[in-house]
């Protein structure tokens, strides 16, 4: 079995421009992801996923400087085919699910999704956000037979020019999250500080949201 996080990240974000590879510290907010990753003790391999837009280079070239494998997919929009192409080239059998704009992301929390998971044998289970859990440590986890189950259905021929299928596409576990009755599906529940605070934001997508980020990694 091999466990594979797939981290989706990209440069033209419309609320905030560059975000991932704003600096914070001397260092571009996504290594902060990256390297917090890879204190996990289920991730067998880390990849950042992106597309082969111009626009993306340099946050590509950055993450393989710092010894990280990047995979670019064709199509911008598609990123369930992206995290399907991933998955099949290196081999994932449980795929997690991190985006790059969450630089607080903890490796016990996503270990612990990872244990529910493989505990209970689901196809499927996510943090609680933003119910019981704070959104920045937002992490998803399921097989890579749902992911395929996923896109065999939404990529399909009959389905890839059909509009009401978009979201599907644009949003890796969307699909499962609208049809939790044919998937196995788990939550993992906060509770003492992350249930007291699940109303701060601690991913980022607006400037504001960048500096609160900022100035919490500033006092570690």
């Amino acid at each position: 079995m091999k466990v594979l996080c797939i981290v989706q990240a990209r440069m033209g974000s419309e609320r905030l421009p560059g975000k991932v590879m704003k600096e914070i510290n001397g260092q571009p907010m996504i290594s902060y992801t990256l390297n917090s990753l890879k204190k996990s003790r289920y991730i067998d391999e880390i990849i950042l996923a992106t597309s082969t837009l111009e626009l993306n280079n340099p946050l590509a070239e950055y993450v393989k400087s710092i010894n990280f494998n990047v995979f670019r997919g064709e199509n911008e929009d598609n990123v369930l085919e992206r995290y399907k192409l991933v998955s099949d080239k290196y081999e994932g059998n449980v795929i997690i699910r991190i985006t790059g704009d969450c630089p607080l992301i903890n490796p016990i929390i996503v270990d612990h999704v990872v244990t529910k998971f493989l505990m209970y044998d689901y196809d499927y289970v996510r943090l609680d956000v933003p119910d019981t859990f704070q959104r920045g440590f937002d992490v998803e986890v399921f097989s890579k037979a749902a992911l395929d189950r996923v896109y065999n259905k939404v990529c399909s021929k009959g389905n890839i020019d059909n509009k009401d299928y978009i979201p599907y596409r644009e949003h890796v576990t969307y699909y499962i999250y609208n049809h939790q009755d044919e998937f196995k599906i788990g939550y993992v529940k906060g509770e003492g500080k992350y249930l007291v605070s699940r109303d701060v934001n601690l991913s980022v997508d607006t400037e504001e949201e960048f500096e609160r980020v900022k100035e919490l990694l500033r006092q570690r």
